[in-house]
């Protein structure tokens, strides 16, 4: 069943400026059904018609969930049936119990009660309406719909004595919606000149992901800084709308995060903003990244991973053995001719790469060639070889627990690896380690629907404690370690009091 409603404010706000569009020129239609992309009758996909003077002008679409029709432990398994985009928003703003939100800020403006919450995939508006930055029909037609009685509805009534049936709305900034269509266009053909490249040297047997260069790293880098300036651009009609940046998310988890807008009915209940405070908002902008190895460091990497690669199961626990030792010894003679050239063995990466790659005999080697500097040497996500080798670990939980023999652990901390070094999260390897069993918890529970016990309940998983006993700092874990990271920090809410009468942990 599909519904439509028409719809324009009675009472529109003014502003002391001069518009191209009057905010009485812009009106919606708005239809909606059961979303069939989702489980347990939860999801209701909306969508808006927008007309400036009576001709259509933009759309917007968009999911709104239930949470309360979702059964208790299935919100993360119910998110992933219905898309990877709206999987993504409940990984990042969501614990995955009920579905509450995370994030302070969204429950002090009035989500507490969490009945709905709106995700908006895309919101569109013609070029002759938002040229210049101009944000004034995406603005109207947006508060048209935070409005719209469907949105507001009647599910509960808050401390002002306005009603609404959503509390909270997600929206994931858009840069291609506020570039010009040359820009968009002209990337597209670049994309599509890249793929055909890539295309033509696989069908010639030739496909290998070349060494990064410093010009290549340095025009990745300037798209990369066009599009968050085209993003911040897609921001204003919201920000009009009361939306934020949650400082927390991004600042704390940064990458794409630093790109979702999010409000709740308290902060778009309130009278628009002007263009002028929409465009003085300043943003958080996530750290500068660690730039990946380039030139002969890029080719030390890519030799050691070719090498890793290239050992499959051999090198998994015997160090010498006759292939192994045949092995670091080629390893040994090429990475040493790179290093003469001018590579480095700590900015290459190199330890982190076999760390992953789970290869305790290039492990051993590179430790023999730089016992120092590599050992404590940082990639690009911050994060440490013994943290790298600590995250691979948890992966290799299955029914029986987890292996007893853990080589690559051994060789680094053998070597002195720092066990209290903290990556950007303030989580030791140690935490690391918890951090991606929860994680891996979460994906099995996501897959199967099963609730999946506590990390902490480590006598029913063989091996735990051994491979804990291992890692666990000097002066034991950091707050960090013990409530995971992102938790842990201001402006993210804690739910594990709350939930502690519970055997089930998911977080």
């Amino acid at each position: 069943r599909r519904d439509y409603y028409y719809y324009r404010e009675s009472e529109p706000q003014t502003e002391a400026m001069t518009m191209s569009v009057s905010e009485n020129n812009v009106t919606i239609q708005l239809s909606h059904e059961l979303d069939e992309r989702g489980e347990y009758n939860a999801f209701t996909s909306i969508s808006v018609d927008i007309h400036v003077h009576g001709a259509k002008s933009g759309y917007i679409t968009g999911v709104i969930v239930n949470r309360q029709r979702i059964p208790e432990r299935m919100f993360l398994s119910a998110m992933d049936g219905h898309s990877g985009e709206l999987q993504y928003v409940a990984v990042s703003l969501f614990e995955p119990r009920l579905g509450r939100t995370k994030l302070v800020s969204l429950q002090d403006g009035g989500a507490e009660h969490e009945p709905h919450f709106m995700y908006i995939e895309k919101m569109h508006i013609d070029d002759q309406y938002k040229r210049d930055g101009n944000s004034d029909v995406g603005t109207y037609a947006l508060r048209l719909l935070l409005h719209h009685p469907y949105v507001k509805g009647k599910a509960y009534t808050n401390t002002s004595g306005s009603r609404w049936s959503v509390s909270s709305c997600v929206y994931e900034l858009d840069p291609y919606e506020a570039m010009p269509r040359e820009v968009e266009e002209r990337i597209e053909m670049e994309e599509m000149h890249e793929s055909e490249r890539r295309m033509t040297a696989m069908v010639r047997g030739e496909l290998e992901d070349q060494p990064e260069t410093e010009e290549s790293l340095r025009a990745k880098e300037e798209k990369s800084q066009m599009m968050d300036n085209y993003a911040r651009l897609d921001a204003n009609q919201f920000l009009r709308n009361g939306f934020y940046q949650d400082a927390a998310v991004a600042s704390h988890q940064g990458g794409n995060n630093t790109r979702f807008l999010v409000a709740a009915h308290h902060h778009w209940d309130q009278p628009l903003k002007s263009r002028t405070e929409a465009t003085a908002v300043k943003f958080h902008a996530a750290p500068p990244e660690i730039r990946p190895p380039v030139g002969k460091d890029a080719e030390i990497l890519e030799l050691t991973k070719r090498m890793c690669q290239d050992c499959g199961e051999q090198g998994s626990s015997l160090i010498h053995t006759a292939a192994n030792n045949e092995r670091s010894s080629a390893y040994r003679d090429d990475v040493s001719s790179l290093i003469r050239e001018g590579g480095s063995l700590a900015r290459s990466n190199a330890l982190h790469a076999a760390c992953a790659l789970n290869d305790p005999s290039i492990v051993h080697c590179i430790l023999q060639m730089d016992p120092s500097s590599s050992l404590e040497a940082r990639d690009v996500h911050n994060a440490t070889p013994l943290m790298m080798a600590a995250a691979l670990a948890s992966g290799k939980k299955s029914i029986r627990g987890l292996p007893f023999d853990q080589p690559v652990i051994d060789i680094l901390i053998a070597a002195g690896a720092d066990k209290g070094a903290l990556n950007s999260k303030g989580l030791t390897a140690y935490g690391t380690f918890q951090s991606s069993l929860r994680d891996y918890s979460q994906m099995m529970q996501a897959m199967t629907g099963n609730p999946v016990h506590s990390s902490s309940e480590s006598d029913i998983i063989p091996g735990l404690v051994e491979l804990e006993a291992k890692l666990v700092p000097p002066d034991g874990p950091t707050r960090a370690d013990q409530t995971g990271g992102d938790s842990a920090e201001p402006g993210f809410i804690n739910y594990r009091e709350e939930d502690s009468d519970d055997n089930y942990c998911d977080y």
